[in-house]
């Protein structure tokens, strides 16, 4: 077999120039030297036995971070080329398989390596999903609600599963199998979601936002707590006064009387200032 030649210093070029009757040019040019030789990386992706074709087949430096990715062909290859040598990871995915577990291979200048790649197929990977958000409304402006309970119900009215938004409102379903449902959303001192109808089709993803309405009834404080004498002794039957602080003024808005543990408790306390008075008569 012929030697294979390789370019040791880098092709360059002149700009053009004239020659007129007897000049002389005086052309000098620099040659750079030709960079070092890169890696490729080259394999198949299968399932254990048939080629994957279309699986997304990602390489990752020594640092773990992205540097190259491709596609299978129908047959399940790969090809990564003009890769410069050092040590990577390699793993493959497609949709309804799991992540392949990353192979580490150390490429060298010029040379090929050849990794072959083992996507496990998931049915669940297969199912669908419903994500979204619950928000309520504060003086009329949407805001995240969190800790609302989000309950996806089948067809029969069963509750399949269960679920919280988080701080920013919020939530999701994975492994949702084809069907109708409805969601329905709750929280305390809010009105509860009416159904909301929620097809899942194929293994497809419904995004669904819900907003939720202040229960004026209950999205109210208490004040409560134990009236006793100097004596530390409880006060059953005492007068008991709630007090609004409105303008610097206090407005008496509510009374009631101790019980025979000396507590009180008031319901139904709006946002606002307040103070609490007790006396007691003979």
């Amino acid at each position: 077999m012929a030697d294979i030649t390789q370019d040791l210093l880098q092709l360059q070029y002149s700009q053009s120039f004239p020659i007129s009757g007897t000049q002389e040019a005086d052309i000098n040019l620099t040659l750079p030297p030709v960079p070092a030789a890169t890696a490729t990386l080259m394999g198949t992706v299968t399932d254990g036995a048939s080629p994957i074709a279309d699986a997304t087949v990602k390489l990752f430096d020594s640092q773990g971070t992205p540097y190259q990715h491709t596609v299978t062909d129908a047959d399940g290859g790969y090809t990564l080329e003009g890769i410069p040598a050092g040590t990577y990871t390699v793993a493959a995915v497609k949709e309804g398989y799991l992540l392949s577990t990353g192979i580490g291979v150390v490429l060298t200048q010029g040379n090929t390596s050849q990794i072959d790649l083992t996507c496990t197929r998931d049915a669940s990977l297969s199912l669908g999903a419903i994500a979204g958000v619950v928000q309520t409304l504060v003086n009329l402006t949407p805001a995240p609600l969190s800790g609302a309970k989000l309950s996806l119900r089948n067809l029969a009215g069963e509750v399949v599963a269960t679920t919280y938004s988080v701080d920013d409102g919020e939530f999701a379903f994975y492994d949702v199998a084809d069907g109708i449902y409805t969601l329905i959303a709750s929280a305390v001192g809010h009105i509860t979601t009416a159904p909301t109808s929620v097809t899942i089709l194929n293994g497809s993803i419904a995004n669904v936002n819900l907003t939720m309405v202040v229960d004026s009834r209950t999205y109210n404080g208490t004040v409560s707590g134990i009236i006793r004498d100097q004596k530390g002794n409880v006060v059953a039957g005492c007068f008991v006064g709630l007090f609004q602080l409105v303008e610097g003024r206090e407005v008496l808005i509510a009374t009631t009387k101790t019980n025979a543990d000396g507590k009180y408790l008031f319901g139904g306390v709006t946002d606002g200032q307040y103070l609490v008075k007790a006396k007691m008569n003979q």
